[in-house]
C-alpha cells in the first residue's frame, strides 16, 4: 500500500474523531506527484469508513481512471484548486458543525486561542451555498482561497489544501477548533479579548512548524490506532 493512501486513510479517521462527520461527510484528494492525476475518496462514505480500497483516481476533467465507487459530485471543487495551486497536494473539504455556523454568520475570525493563529487570512465564499458541483464555481472558489490553506463556505462547511497530507489535516483540525471556541467565548455574553500583532506570527511559528505539525499528525495516528486499531504497534509520523 502506497503510504500516501496510508494516510488518507489515518486522515478520515482523525476528521471522524475531530468532530467533522456529518450525514454528506465531504471528501480528501491528494494529487499523485508522479501523474499529476488526483486521488479522492469515494462518496456516500462515512470518514471512520474508509479503507485502503476507498480511493477512486480521477482526471483533471473528473474522468475515472482506476478504482471502485461513486466520484463525489464535488470533485470539481479539488480538481480547480489544484489548478490554481501549483504548491498544494492535498485538499480536504468536510462539514464541521462549528465551522458551518461560525460561516453563516458576519463574525471576523479571532485569534482567542492559539488555533487560529496559523489561519488568520481565512476567508468566506458566499457567492453560494449550494454543493460545488460546477467547475466555474469550483474556479471561484479557488480564487476564493487564493494562497491560504482554509477557506469557509458560506453555511456549507470547510475547505482546507497543504503541500502534505498531515498538514492539511492540521489546517482543517484547527479551523473547527478556532471556530468552536469563539463562538464559546461570543455566547458568554460578555467581553472577551484575543491575540492581537506581531504574537499573532510568533504564535503561529511555534505552535504551528514542521516540528510541532508532524508531532500533532502522530499523536493523532495514535489516537486513530487507539480508537479504530487496539492492537496495532505502529502509526504513521511523515509529513
Amino acid at each position: 500500500m502506497s503510504q500516501f493512501i496510508e494516510e488518507m486513510v489515518y486522515a478520515s479517521q482523525i476528521l471522524y474523531l475531530e468532530g467533522h462527520n456529518d450525514i454528506n461527510n465531504g471528501q480528501i484528494s491528494y494529487r499523485d506527484p508522479e501523474s499529476g492525476n488526483i486521488w479522492i475518496r469515494k462518496g456516500f462514505l462515512g470518514w471512520e469508513e474508509t479503507t485502503p480500497d476507498d480511493f477512486i483516481l480521477i482526471d483533471s476533467e473528473g474522468n475515472r481512471l482506476k478504482g471502485e465507487g461513486h466520484i463525489p459530485s464535488e470533485w470539481p471543487l479539488h480538481t480547480e484548486t489544484y489548478k490554481a495551486r501549483a504548491d498544494v497536494n492535498c485538499i480536504i473539504h468536510s462539514h464541521p458543525p462549528y465551522s458551518m455556523i461560525f460561516s453563516a454568520t458576519d463574525l471576523d475570525l479571532r485569534p482567542v486561542t492559539h488555533d487560529a493563529t496559523p489561519i488568520m487570512n481565512t476567508q468566506r465564499f458566499t457567492l453560494t451555498t449550494n454543493t460545488v458541483t460546477n467547475p466555474n464555481i469550483a474556479a471561484q472558489v479557488a480564487e476564493s482561497l487564493g494562497k491560504s490553506n482554509t477557506l469557509l463556505l458560506k453555511n456549507h462547511g470547510l475547505v482546507a489544501a497543504g503541500k502534505t497530507i498531515p498538514e492539511t489535516v492540521c489546517w482543517a483540525a484547527v479551523l473547527e477548533n478556532a471556530c468552536k471556541l469563539q463562538l464559546i467565548a461570543e455566547s458568554t455574553g460578555v467581553p472577551y479579548t484575543w491575540t492581537e500583532g506581531h504574537e499573532i506570527k510568533m504564535k503561529s511559528k511555534i505552535i504551528f512548524g514542521a516540528t510541532a505539525i508532524r508531532e500533532y499528525w502522530a499523536y493523532w495516528c495514535r489516537k486513530a490506532d487507539r480508537h479504530f486499531n487496539p492492537d496495532s504497534k505502529n502509526h504513521l509520523v511523515g509529513v
